[in-house]
């Protein structure tokens, strides 16, 4: 019997229903959350559907003007606004109770909000979607003495909140009074963005359709380039009323879901990115790319091109869509930790072990502790074995034990690769649901794999044990 450790509560508990095969399921997020399960089980539509509510939650707290019709709920954001338009600063006493319900208030509304946005988000056609619904479970306020902030830009200036000791706090910063306060919806999601602080990561996705994008996307803005060529040449001869070319075209060819939509417009966007590094940089988790990989990328002159690292006759520098598709597959998740990363962003991976050969799934496994470590958040959806074992042995690393030194050197292990088990939370998608895995110091009890490996070993003794010995002569 394995005995599950005690793990600290996931903060926040996302409730799906009628998304795709899952009929109904509930996710709690560790700082690494694995779901496996076999094909069309519903994995990918879990992680889709929770990357977009994270990726645009603060959007519906005020559309539109949610809080301002619930004044009785939320006098504060009237209080705050007269206040900043005022004066600049505005303090608020709120009580600990008052703040908690709130707060549910809030995120009831949004896992609604979102809910009215499946069809939309999927770019799904009429009618599909019509009974999905996310939910969002709070767990009570953890420390009503912590300080809670929050914080909206409105051009150069910005308005910040700040909850701290049954005060909320409001303050512009800034010049531009009236430009910043004019605006409705500024202090409602500066506040909102105060009663969830911390709840709701930011996430970046790298979508199963990563390795398509990588040799297309040049093809998607070349043909769009064209459309909007024409219809610019079309409408400087025909001045007519109507919808903009620019939404017609935008229209026509934003036929993805938003997850895939938006791994696309990252991937046109690296050779814009800043030449800075990522604030995790100095954890230099591209590295870890660059090993897997024996090469490096470069996003130079507009162009992405795949450098291998081996010198004179192993040496070469290829444009990215020439590269093979495990290099490919790897590229964003490399400019994306070099440039991009930040301490408690949420990093989705769709199926990371895609195009990796088993030796580089095992390493993967490592990186993914090596993120934990860094600070990052990561959801992964998996088909791995390889994968899952290894996340095993380094939950197993991380305990104390004879020998560890030995044991840690000869298999090549580092410090950073070992796995906190209270850190990781894992289900298996199965019976139109989700089913929250047990773990314990020796790692994730993962069924659906257990269950293949048993097949396949007991078909491999029973078939072995029969075949003549002289037949193989």
């Amino acid at each position: 019997m394995r005995n599950q450790l005690a793990r600290q509560p996931s903060p926040v508990a996302f409730r799906f229903q009628n998304i795709g095969p899952i009929r109904e399921a509930t996710l709690g997020l560790g700082r690494l959350t694995v779901i496996a399960g076999r094909n069309n089980t519903g994995k990918t539509y879990v992680v889709y559907s929770l990357y977009g509510f994270l990726k645009a939650w603060d959007r519906w707290s005020w559309e539109p003007g949610f809080m301002m019709r619930r004044s009785d709920t939320f006098p504060e954001v009237k209080a705050i606004s007269d206040g900043l338009r005022a004066d600049g600063q505005v303090s608020v006493p709120v009580s600990p109770s008052t703040l908690d319900q709130q707060r549910r208030i809030l995120a009831d509304w949004l896992g609604k909000s979102f809910s009215r946005q499946f069809q939309s988000f999927f770019n799904a056609p009429r009618g599909s979607f019509t009974n999905a619904q996310l939910r969002v479970e709070l767990p009570d306020l953890p420390n009503a003495q912590a300080p809670l902030r929050g914080e909206v830009q409105i051009g150069q200036d910005a308005i910040a909140v700040q909850y701290d000791d049954g005060t909320v706090s409001a303050f512009l910063k800034g010049n531009n009074r009236l430009a910043a306060t004019k605006r409705l919806g500024a202090p409602i999601i500066a506040y909102s963005r105060m009663l969830m602080h911390d709840l709701f990561p930011t996430p970046f996705i790298l979508s199963s359709e990563r390795f398509g994008i990588s040799l297309f996307y040049k093809e998607l803005d070349f043909t769009k380039n064209q459309i909007v060529d024409l219809l610019q040449k079309h409408a400087a001869g025909n001045a007519t009323k109507g919808p903009s070319p620019y939404l017609i075209v935008d229209r026509s060819t934003s036929r993805y879901a938003t997850p895939i939509k938006d791994n696309i417009d990252f991937t046109r966007s690296i050779p814009d990115l800043p030449r800075d590094f990522s604030p995790l940089a100095d954890y230099k988790l591209s590295n870890c790319i660059k090993d897997m990989m024996q090469g490096y990328y470069s996003n130079a002159n507009d162009d992405l091109r795949f450098i291998a690292k081996a010198r004179k006759r192993g040496h070469f520098n290829i444009p990215l869509h020439l590269a093979s598709s495990s290099a490919r597959g790897l590229s964003d998740l490399y400019f994306f930790l070099r440039h991009s990363a930040s301490r408690n962003q949420l990093l989705i991976i769709d199926e990371p072990e895609s195009h990796l050969d088993t030796a580089n799934q095992v390493q993967f496994a490592r990186l993914l502790a090596r993120f934990v470590g860094a600070g990052l958040r990561v959801v992964i959806t998996t088909h791995s074995d390889y994968i899952v074992k290894e996340l095993n042995n380094l939950i197993m690393l991380s305990r104390d034990f004879p020998e560890k030194e030995n044991v840690t050197r000869r298999f090549g292990y580092r410090s950073e690769d070992e796995l906190q088990p209270e850190s990781v939370r894992a289900y298996v998608a199965e019976n139109s649901s989700l089913t929250e895995c047990t773990i314990d110091c020796y790692g994730i009890a993962m069924p659906v794999f257990d269950r293949t490996i048993d097949h396949i070993n007991a078909a491999s003794i029973e078939l072995s044990s029969r075949v003549p010995s002289e037949s193989c002569q």
